[in-house]
Order: structure tokens, then C-alpha cells, then sequence
């Protein structure tokens, strides 16, 4: 592979054929690549790849000064992960990346959650809105049982989108995950709540015709939920108890940080959540010992003391 166009299209393939990365992440790698493409005017037409080494890399690190430090550092990654996979698998003599770092700060940020309450009356709207709109009852059912699988379990919203009713085992109580770099988990149903409204929605779905390998969530036409769609309903129903905005991945940060809390072993979190490193988990360290300074500070027997 001389070029660079011809590598960025070998290494797309690879990482959809062999990879197996979803659709979201492959889109991700080619936008981070085009970026570097549309890179360094001075070479017109295809870049060779002999032409890229350190200093060109480190002139496009200068160039994205106004970018905020997790894209610049992700878009590294993308280029550096691309000439690692040409170099392992036979398409590159010698990796002009090897072992190059940037000086790049990305500082740590702290998810954003919901409180307890606010989530109680989300995890209500739903079943409220039938109440109120009697016709309602088939699209409240999907929408409770949507809820509640984004809380019950804080799996991503793309991982909820993909799931298929044959994924969810009511007789064992366990949901099959195809999550991150096309690992798989299972996720224990373990709230009596939830498990009613994965029910409804299983027989709602199988009195419309429904087969196993159809999805679990699907719109008003009848199609697949996009992630767009799952927003949508999250900020309806936001807006209905009169909250602020709440994401799928505000209730996955929830969810974590109420375990922690909790005293839930972090290993039992990861699983949960489908990390791949528990250094990813260990975020929710920081949220808990946030909660536990203000929690204490309000309530320490010192701080009552005027001694």
C-alpha cells in the first residue's frame, strides 16, 4: 500500500471484517482520517505514504490548536491504530509512529447523573401518560420498558437499539450485549420492575406478529429504533416531569455512580457497563468520593459541636 487513501481504505475493511467494530466507531476512524487527509495543502492529490513521518504528524497536532484536547488526542490514536495494523499485518516495513507521543492534556471529566427522585419520576411517566391518554397504552408500554432497560442495566443507547427480542431470555433472566470491539456480555435482570416491563413489551411485540430475530424497541412504523429516536423519548418525557435535559448516557452514569454508592464491588460495575479496562470504571471513584465529602460534611456529629 503506497498511498494513503489506498491504506485508510484497507485498514476501514479490516476493522470492519476483522474487527468487527461497529458501524458508530468505522465512521468515527474515516471522519479522523479524512481530517488528516484534507491535512498539509503542500501535497496535492494522495498522500505517499512515504512522505508521512513524525514532523508532518506533529504539524497537524499544531493545526487543530482550537480543538478540544480529546478530539486532537482521538484523532492521533485513529492515525497511530491505522500504521500499527498496516505494520502487523505485512503492509508496512517500517512504522514512521512507533512509539510517538504527544504532548496532548486531556483533563478528567466527571460524568454528569440524575438524581435518585428525578429518576423515580422518569421511570413513572410513561405509566402516568397512559393513565391520563388511554390510547397511548401500546406506545406507553414500549417506552416504559425502554426506560427501564436504560436504567436497569446502563447499557449504551446503541447497544439498546441492537438488541433483538431473541437477545432477552425471560426464563433464565438474562439479556445478551453485543457492546464495544464486538464483545459480549450478559446482563442479569434482577429488578422486578423491570422484568414486568420487558414482559409487557414481549407480549406486545408478539401479538403484532414479532419474530425472535426482530428488534425489541421499534418506532411508529414499525422499524428498528435509531438512537435519535431513544433521545426523543428521553427528552419527552423530561420535559413532562419537568426536568432538565437526561441522555441514555446520563442514566448509564447514574446507574454506576448509585451502585458504587451502594456498595457495589467496582468488578461487578465493569461487567455491567461492558468496560474492557477497569481504569475505565474507576471514574465513578471520583463521583462517589464527591458524594461522600458532601454527604459527610452535612451530616459529620463534629459539625455540630461548637467545642
Amino acid at each position: 500500500m503506497d498511498t494513503f487513501n489506498s491504506a485508510t481504505g484497507w485498514f476501514l475493511g479490516h476493522c470492519a471484517d476483522h474487527r468487527k467494530l461497529s458501524p458508530h466507531t468505522l465512521k468515527a476512524y474515516k471522519h479522523d482520517l479524512s481530517h488528516f487527509r484534507t491535512f498539509a495543502p503542500d501535497l496535492p492529490g494522495d498522500i505517499p505514504i512515504s512522505s508521512i513521518d513524525r514532523n508532518l504528524v506533529q504539524r497537524w497536532l499544531a493545526s487543530m490548536n482550537g480543538a478540544k484536547p480529546r478530539s486532537a488526542r482521538r484523532r492521533l490514536a485513529t492515525l497511530k491504530s491505522m500504521f500499527s495494523s498496516l505494520e502487523r499485518c505485512g503492509n508496512l516495513k517500517n512504522n514512521p509512529l512507533a512509539g510517538f507521543r504527544s504532548e496532548i492534556k486531556v483533563g478528567s471529566i466527571l460524568p454528569r447523573t440524575v438524581a435518585r427522585g428525578t429518576v423515580k419520576l422518569l421511570l413513572q411517566s410513561p405509566r402516568k401518560e397512559v393513565a391520563q391518554r388511554p390510547a397511548m397504552r401500546n406506545r406507553s408500554i414500549l417506552e416504559t420498558a425502554l426506560i427501564e432497560i436504560l436504567f436497569a442495566t446502563g447499557m449504551r443507547v446503541s447497544e439498546v437499539v441492537a438488541t433483538n427480542i431473541a437477545d432477552v431470555d425471560m426464563e433464565r433472566l438474562v439479556i445478551s450485549v453485543r457492546g464495544k470491539g464486538n464483545r459480549e456480555r450478559q446482563i442479569p435482570i434482577v429488578c422486578d420492575a423491570f422484568q414486568e416491563a420487558l414482559t409487557q413489551n414481549q407480549v406486545e411485540r408478539r401479538l403484532k406478529g414479532a419474530k425472535p430475530d426482530d428488534p425489541l424497541f421499534v418506532n411508529l412504523r414499525g422499524s428498528r429504533m435509531s438512537d435519535q429516536s431513544v433521545r426523543a423519548v428521553l427528552r419527552r418525557h423530561a420535559t413532562r416531569i419537568g426536568t432538565r435535559r437526561i441522555t441514555p448516557h446520563m442514566l448509564r452514569h447514574t446507574l454506576a455512580t448509585l451502585l458504587l454508592e451502594d456498595g457495589v464491588d467496582l468488578r461487578h460495575i465493569q461487567r455491567l457497563l461492558g468496560h474492557s479496562s477497569i481504569v475505565t470504571t474507576t471514574i465513578y471513584v471520583h463521583v462517589s468520593e464527591r458524594s461522600q465529602r458532601k454527604a459527610l460534611g452535612s451530616r459529620h456529629p463534629r459539625n455540630k459541636m461548637t467545642v
